[in-house]
């Protein structure tokens, strides 16, 4: 592997300085002073990424805002704000110039005021119906110059109560956690599909509204001076269990001039008007906001204003525009202090280049996400290679090009744009990251990537790559993500969830039995329990023929695996490596001998039992065991 990422990096060394940026970052949200103090306005996290729909290609870019909702507050809700213009902008990838902006705005509605049930008055049975107190509405304009046109409106679905809103959740139960993910929209729950909305008859669809924080990472320990954790039972997802709201848009290619033979660039933006007027007394006619549109926060590549940015133009970044970024912030990309903290604080040596560094202004300058729309559809992630609910696509990586994950390029304009002699694939063909930083999907571990491109270097050959994978212990998101639009995972439950779930005591318990594995009830028997409440990854071995390494004799020399959830068969395996072998190896906790039975499922909690046999009718002696392998 290290070769053939030594083969990539010099490969874009090639393509990968001229003008324009690569995101390859991640955020915790709390990019710059005075954002932070306007949550309703505090962009987290921006996405873009290639999608199809009955043989149609469309551009999907999000905008997250509102980080770190508690889920179930009460008595209001978190919301749009309707005196906050949000928009998402498509830009030129080389200078940040706008080439169209689409902008959102909500409005808030009641069904009746003379009550202390800000939000529901009942089980909410349908988007927008007289137990969902509190709704609001949003109308989405597209602006092309001095040219505006309304889309369409839609419809925000409510937030995830609980018993007020039960379909959300696990067989529409109020006090079961959210839903899974699914690749199907059919199999979305109510509220959701019904607020996936049409805007007229050009393509266009959206969603607006409370999603789980689909960004996970210790952020607490990356800013507790860097003292990452490490071990498989000490891991922090600092998002964990927290939501956010989410806009969403599928935009068809066809509208976007130029169509798919280009490379677009995506930020997102909101502002508030210049003026705003308090009243006070009986009678007063409370807040009002006049005069022009004034940007308060801004997000492209995440990170670059936090992790970048002096604290003297944090809060100059979110004023200003892409197209600024050259003049203004140019020299933070170049003369990196986070390069020289990584040094000191976590690799104990000089070994990020923290000066001169061109390639990272490449990245960032202008800090705008750069799309291949030449594409296929970029893969989707569910919840885990080998998830039994939803597994990812195949040849996902959520580390992107650094886990092999790329994808044919039909037209030039990307800097990470490679002959394939580079990736050793087909010559006459050329690549691009299969996601970041060829955009950004949904789900991919920004940190890992973004780490692995500040401690490399890249301005001069031989190139030295060196991967960050796992530098924060958090490599999985804590919810299951759709495959299907607004692709990010359900809003967790107010009345049953936990915040960073892995953190919490071990969730398995009962975890191995030795005996006999005889014939028909004679079987052995294992069983273990997982409790809490979010699905975990669990590795399942039963082994034989390894126990005589141990000095056991009479053991079983061939295994055959079984897992149960009741009466229902969930999972066989006989020989380990003739189904999941990567993955077994990945645990650091495969079988000693071929002929021994091993498997890694993700499992939701409960109660399941494993049966040992002999391949053929053979007995012997057998152990059966489970391990967390996250």
């Amino acid at each position: 592997m290290k070769s053939k990422l030594g083969n990539i990096a010099a490969s874009l060394l090639a393509f990968s300085l001229a003008p324009g940026p690569v995101p390859v970052r991640a955020s915790s949200h709390m990019d710059a002073p005075l954002i932070t103090r306007d949550p309703a306005a505090n962009t987290s996290d921006v996405y873009a990424f290639v999608v199809q729909r009955n043989g149609v290609k469309y551009l999907d870019v999000a905008l997250a805002v509102y980080p770190h909702q508690e889920p179930g507050v009460g008595p209001n809700k978190y919301a749009f704000d309707p005196h906050v213009l949000y928009q998402i902008f498509l830009a030129d990838p080389a200078t940040g110039a706008d080439r169209v902006a689409y902008q959102f705005q909500f409005a808030d509605n009641f069904g009746t005021q003379a009550t202390i049930l800000q939000a529901y008055t009942g089980v909410v049975a349908a988007n927008g119906d007289s137990a969902q107190n509190f709704t609001q509405t949003y109308t989405v304009t597209k602006v092309v110059g001095p040219a505006s046109t309304v889309l369409g409106n839609g419809t925000v679905p409510p937030n995830n109560q609980g018993v007020a809103t039960p379909k959300y959740n696990r067989n529409s139960d109020g006090l079961q956690p959210a839903r899974d993910g699914v690749g199907d929209a059919a199999q979305l729950d109510d509220y959701t599909r019904a607020a996936v909305t049409t805007l007229g008859t050009s393509g266009y669809r959206a969603f607006c509204g409370q999603r789980d924080d689909a960004f996970y990472g210790d952020i607490n320990s990356i800013f507790d001076l860097l003292a990452l954790r490490s071990g498989a039972n000490n891991r922090y997802d600092s998002q964990g269990g927290f939501n956010v709201h989410l806009i969403a848009l599928d935009i068809p290619l066809s509208d976007i001039t130029g169509g798919e033979n280009q490379t677009i660039g995506v930020y997102a933006t909101t502002s508030r008007r210049a003026t705003t007027v308090l009243t006070d007394g009986a009678g007063s006619a409370g807040t009002t906001a006049t005069g022009n549109w004034v940007q308060v926060g801004r997000q492209g590549n995440p990170l670059f204003c936090e992790a970048f940015v002096a604290l003297a133009d944090k809060d100059l970044y979110n004023r200003t525009k892409p197209t600024s970024d050259a003049t203004l912030f140019k020299k933070y990309s170049d003369n990196p202090e986070l390069g020289t903290l990584i040094n000191a604080l976590v690799l104990k040596a000089n070994v990020a280049p923290t000066t001169g560094r061109a390639d990272l202004s490449a990245i960032f300058i202008p800090d705008v996400i750069k799309v291949d729309l030449s594409t296929d559809r970029a893969r989707l992630p569910g919840g885990g290679a080998s998830n039994t609910v939803l597994a990812d696509d195949a040849g996902y990586s959520r580390m992107s090009i650094f886990g092999g994950d790329v994808l044919e390029s039909r037209a030039a304009g990307h800097p990470f744009r490679l002959p394939g002699s580079a990736l050793g694939a087909d010559a006459t063909k050329n690549y691009v990251p299969g996601g970041w930083p060829n955009g950004r999907r949904i789900g991919e571990d920004v940190i890992d990537i973004g780490v692995t491109a500040i401690i490399s270097d890249l301005r001069s050959l031989p190139l030295t790559i060196r991967s960050a994978d796992g530098i924060d212990n958090v490599g999985s998101n804590d919810m299951i993500f759709n495959k299907v639009f607004p692709y990010s995972a359900s809003p967790h439950n107010g009345h049953n969830f936990e915040h960073n779930p892995r953190q919490v005591a071990s969730p398995l318990l009962n975890i191995s039995a030795r005996g006999v594995a005889g014939t028909g009830a004679n079987a052995l028997v294992g069983g273990f329990i997982l409790r809490g409440s979010q699905p975990v990854s669990v590795l399942i071995r039963a082994q034989g023929a390894s126990l005589g390494q141990f000095g056991v004799t009479g053991q079983l020399s061939d295994t055959v695996l079984d897992l149960y959830q009741g009466s229902t068969l969930m999972q066989s395996n006989d020989d380990w490596k003739s189904t999941q072998q990567a993955a077994i190896q990945a645990t650091g906790m495969a079988p000693l001998s071929d002929t021994d039975s091993a498997m890694v499922v993700t499992l939701q909690p409960g109660a399941y039992s494993t049966i040992v046999r002999g391949k053929n009718g053979a007995t012997g002696i057998a152990i059966v065991e489970a391990f967390l392998t996250q």
